[in-house]
């Protein structure tokens, strides 16, 4: 139940959960999917409710019948960007509803080369979707995977300045990977 005074809304049943990527995930294998490391390599910037898995980089939906907001950003490149260039894209957060079994939900794809063969050495792949929960159980995670053009590895990035080679921001705090959970009902 929300109550609004002078135009603040207080939510007895709030719940936010924000995590960002703040070390790189290098070598991942091309053409592998592979799941957000956020419980070993990145920063929990809110969890109202305490639900982040950190072992299976997941967060665990508070309420079995809640509708929610969800939003990831995952940053993506070549390990060997002066030599090796992307094909393909994707990002998709994952759901579990029997908190294990995870299978992907939504997400986004890309497939970077155009007509002449000229293809990106950098990627940033964002959505933001509502949800509406069904069990106690479920949980969610941010999983990608990358195809190269000569099968090097690729990386998960953290900060915007870090998929841009010639052009950088004046400062460097701007996290490209994260992940968001916000119950909205």
């Amino acid at each position: 139940m929300s109550q609004i005074i002078c135009g603040n809304v207080i939510e007895t049943a709030k719940e936010y959960f924000q995590v960002d990527l703040t070390s790189r995930m290098s070598g991942n294998t091309d053409s592998t999917a592979v799941v957000v490391d956020f419980g070993g390599s990145g920063t929990v910037r809110h969890d109202t409710k305490s639900k982040f898995d950190s072992s299976n980089d997941a967060y665990l939906l508070d309420s079995s019948d809640g509708v929610y907001l969800i939003n990831f950003s995952i940053l993506v490149c070549s390990d060997a960007v002066g030599t090796e260039e992307l094909m393909d894209v994707g990002a998709q957060i994952e759901v579990a509803t029997d908190g294990s079994t995870f299978t992907g939900l939504f997400g986004q794809g890309l497939r970077t080369t155009d007509s002449a063969n000229a293809n990106a050495g950098s990627e940033c792949l964002s959505g933001s979707y509502i949800y509406k929960a069904t069990t106690a159980t479920t949980k969610l995670r941010l999983a990608a995977i990358c195809d190269t053009t000569g099968g090097a590895n690729y990386e998960i990035r953290t900060l915007a300045n870090q998929n841009m080679q010639s052009l950088a921001f004046s400062t460097a705090t701007a996290y490209g990977t994260y992940f968001s959970v916000v119950r909205i009902t």
